[in-house]
């Protein structure tokens, strides 16, 4: 493609998941084994172990785990399966699902843009079309960053993307929720790995906030978004203890991870997802 690559260029994730390859690697390898980072196979048993059966082969949603939720954050996709088999939807997943291209574009030289967002589409358009030969004609990221991507790459076809909140809040809508009494800490996440990327393009992050007052017992404080979980997770979690809260919710996956991390011993933090699955009453794998 004729991209250029400085040495060390990219975000520290970006070069820790490159382990040591270059970017023509890392991007040959997504053509032959799909994810970013670990074989199909890998996936499949990472998923296997945390309890997530594979679904039938057809269905008109497909589910797509994005490169690193399975290994990261597998307790969200736990998490994530058991609302929508307990609401009965009716979904799919990819076998071998490509990486939008995330982990990719941080590396990418700002005048070979244009070649990598062709790059990008045809990644995506990869998952997009054997989506369709399952049945499917909506994708449900799990990842945050991975839904923010496609929509960006493809803003002619938005409505065919859509984070898992969306789905997961579209079915509990006419659904009565509620939790024992409980005070949460509202993080919405800080966008700043994909919005770089596309500035332009944004989930709805205000309806999964509103979404929250709907819960009964549930009172809600809120955390400012300033703050970016890759720099200050540890301030997040700290303005979260300072209100004297049960528990810190993320509706970002990817914050997640490191605000979990940075809230062990100190708070309790709950992805978005998990918190569903304790209001709706839906016991957990």
């Amino acid at each position: 493609m004729g991209m250029q690559q400085e040495g060390g260029k990219g975000n520290a994730f970006t070069r820790m998941a490159g382990c040591g390859r270059s970017l023509e690697a890392q991007i040959q390898d997504i053509r032959t084994y799909g994810n970013h980072g670990a074989s199909p196979v890998l996936r499949a048993m990472t998923l296997d172990a945390n309890g997530i059966a594979k679904p039938g082969d057809t269905a008109g949603l497909c589910l797509m785990f994005g490169c690193y939720r399975p290994f990261s954050t597998p307790y969200v996709l736990r998490d994530v399966v058991r609302l929508l088999d307990g609401l009965q939807l009716d979904y799919t997943w990819l076998e071998k699902e490509y990486c939008c291209g995330l982990p990719l574009l941080p590396q990418i030289e700002a005048a070979d843009r244009a070649a990598g967002l062709t790059m990008v589409r045809e990644f995506i358009g990869n998952n997009r079309e054997l989506a369709r030969n399952k049945g499917a004609d909506k994708l449900a990221y799990c990842c945050a960053g991975c839904a923010h991507i496609a929509k960006g790459a493809f803003p002619e076809a938005q409505e065919a993307h859509a984070y898992i909140l969306d789905i997961l809040l579209d079915a509990l809508e006419a659904r009565p929720l509620r939790v024992e009494p409980m005070t949460i800490a509202s993080f919405e996440g800080c966008h700043t790995s994909y919005r770089t990327s596309f500035p332009e393009t944004t989930l709805d992050w205000n309806r999964y906030r509103r979404f929250l007052d709907t819960i009964e017992n549930l009172t809600v404080l809120d955390v400012p978004n300033t703050m970016c979980c890759k720099k200050q997770a540890d301030a997040i979690v700290e303005t979260a203890v300072q209100h004297d809260v049960d528990a810190l919710v993320c509706a970002c996956s990817g914050c997640n991870v490191a605000i979990r991390k940075a809230g062990r011993g100190k708070l309790r933090v709950m992805s978005y997802p998990e918190l569903l699955v304790q209001s709706a009453m839906l016991p957990t794998i």
